[in-house]
């Protein structure tokens, strides 16, 4: 009896262990099961504030696209209507005017330079806001980038009877690496406030060197300033403020702070973006903006003084010669731009075709034997891009090639390089700078000739022969310098000496021809030597004939018939 009950109480037991241990499980179980709740509210509301987030950031870059679209049909259309505006009243300068109708004009002509100017720092503004805005760096002579902008603005302060001086000490470097468009930008802003709000006395420029940094990068330190009326005390701190703030701006300062406030507000970004900082002190009897750049030295000093040197620009005949009897058609949808460049042409003894859309465009330039397209880039229906691709398509099939120059009011990030990509050759931004159009127009319609002669002698006699017949020319001192110059530009006529060691020219000759099958533009290849050296210049080696030294016009005329301008 005893037993039974030991072995039922040792049952109850068991039984009370189970239960117990079945209590823990069921807690392990619920509390399993919170968790998952909770972690599944969890993950459920990350995703919903991820969810969130991409739909703000789509808004955002929405909003981004918008605006940069807005900006850039504003731009088209104030850049459209600035063009004919100072287009035709340049022209109606150049007539004769009584003394007050030419300072109207010459008034008009003023408030369109600073709209236009306005327009740019809207459009720098928001590349700057939206990260946009690049930074180019160049090799560039100092005092050859300013003496222009300055001379200007000299102008602009003699009428003003102020004294202006520009002093750069002398351990400034003459050539310097950095950004020299944004750097006269920011330059030219300043020193123009500065003439602006200076009554009488002086505005005074100083560029001072200021060592290096920690990255082997000298300092130049601009000053400008001025003896005007200064900036007021709680003004001036603002600016400061403004000036020592890192990040991109959000808003521009105030226009009560005597300039735009938008001026300053891209100024001071520009500083900020090539490395540099920016301050201002004022006081009663004037104001002094200073802001310190780094630049890199120039490696190859030699080589930048003598790049402009290769091209001989100062023998060849004019612009305006070459421009004469020229063929040009003209595709633009707005009159007055289209009798603006007509007049403009017309004095120069172009013969312009005009149309005022991309289909007629794409007709005339597939029929006719044009020697440039000026293609505006926003048209109905088709546009400028599409007409060119069209037109890129035709002569892929004839192998013709014209020159097709983009004009465009556009000023937007990209814009170039979409035209560059569509088949244009060049990019003409409007307003259109009349110098800029006969110039780009003038190097289309110049024949190019490319020569490498190492015999002194017989190089000026073949230099004298070109230049006499209407080319421009550029010389190459060696083979590699050549092959270097015909990917940069189209030349008609290239001359290669093929002189010891010749292997050189034949393989430059066959890389010329090479990049040619990509162009479909292809050039009279001629290669020059000793007598004895004819059999060098066939071509197999990619040489189209070969001339014999002394070089002489009958030469050039048997091998190249198209050598004299017709």
């Amino acid at each position: 009896m005893v037993t039974e009950i030991e072995r039922l109480q040792q049952r109850i037991e068991a039984l009370q262990e189970q239960l117990a241990q079945q209590k823990k499980t069921s807690e392990l179980l619920k509390k399993r099961a919170v968790q998952a709740i909770l972690n599944g509210r969890s993950a459920e509301r990350e995703r919903e504030d991820h969810r969130e987030c991409e739909a703000g950031r789509a808004r955002a870059e929405l909003a981004n696209r918008v605006k940069s679209v807005f900006l850039e049909n504003v731009s088209h259309e104030i850049r459209s209507s600035m063009n004919g505006i100072v287009g035709m009243t340049n022209l109606v300068l150049e007539t004769e005017l009584t003394p007050e109708q030419r300072l109207y004009l010459e008034m008009v002509n003023s408030s369109v330079d600073r709209l236009l100017v306005v327009v740019n720092e809207v459009i720098d503004f928001s590349r700057i806001e939206t990260g946009e805005l690049v930074i180019e760096n160049e090799d560039f002579n100092l005092k050859e980038c300013l003496d222009h902008d300055l001379y200007l603005l000299s102008r602009e302060a003699q009428k003003k009877r102020l004294a202006f001086s520009c002093t750069i000490a002398p351990e400034v470097p003459a050539h310097v690496h950095g950004d020299p468009g944004r750097l006269l930008q920011v330059l030219t802003n300043l020193v123009h406030n500065a003439i602006k709000y200076t009554e009488s006395g002086a505005v005074a420029i100083r560029i001072d060197n200021c060592g290096y940094d920690g990255a082997d990068r000298f300092r130049l330190r601009f000053t400008v300033t001025d003896t005007g009326c200064g900036i007021a005390p709680e003004k001036l701190e603002l600016i400061n403020h403004y000036f020592r703030r890192q990040g991109p701006p959000n808003v521009s300062l105030p226009l009560s702070v005597g300039t735009t406030g938008l001026g300053l507000t891209v100024a001071s970004q520009l500083v900020k973006l090539m490395g540099g900082d920016i301050r201002v002190e004022s006081g009663p009897n004037g104001s002094l903006f200073v802001f310190e750049l780094p630049f890199a030295e120039v490696a190859d000093i030699d080589s930048l003084e003598k790049s402009t040197a290769a091209t001989l620009e100062n023998i060849t005949e004019s612009f305006a010669y070459a421009l004469k009897g020229a063929k040009v058609l003209l595709a633009e949808d707005e009159h007055i731009n289209r009798t603006l460049i007509e007049t403009i042409l017309g004095q120069y003894g172009v013969a312009v075709t005009s149309v005022d859309n991309g289909r007629d465009a794409v007709r005339e330039a597939c029929s006719g034997t044009y020697q440039a397209v000026l293609m505006d880039v926003q048209m109905e229906g088709m546009d400028g891009l599409e007409a060119t691709r069209a037109i890129r398509k035709h002569e892929r099939k004839t192998g013709a090639h014209v020159d097709v120059v983009a004009l465009t009011a556009q000023a937007m990030p990209g814009d170039r390089e979409k035209c560059l990509q569509a088949g244009m050759d060049d990019y003409l931004a409007k307003p259109l700078d009349k110098t800029q159009l006969l110039e780009v127009l003038g190097k289309i319609v110049t024949r190019r000739a490319l020569v490498v002669d190492g015999d002194g002698q017989s190089q000026h006699q073949l230099l004298r022969l070109l230049v006499e017949a209407g080319w421009q020319v550029v010389l190459a001192e060696t083979r590699r310098s050549a092959m270097y110059e015909a990917t940069l530009s189209h030349f008609e006529l290239i001359v290669l000496d093929v002189s010891s060691p010749q292997l050189e020219s034949l393989k430059v000759a066959k890389l010329i021809r090479q990049l040619e099958e990509y162009s479909g533009r292809q050039a009279v290849i001629l290669a020059i030597g000793e007598g004895g050296e004819r059999e060098r210049g066939t071509r197999e080696g990619g040489f189209d004939g070969f001339l014999e030294r002394p070089p002489s016009k009958q030469q050039l005329l048997d091998l190249y018939p198209g050598f004299e301008k017709p």
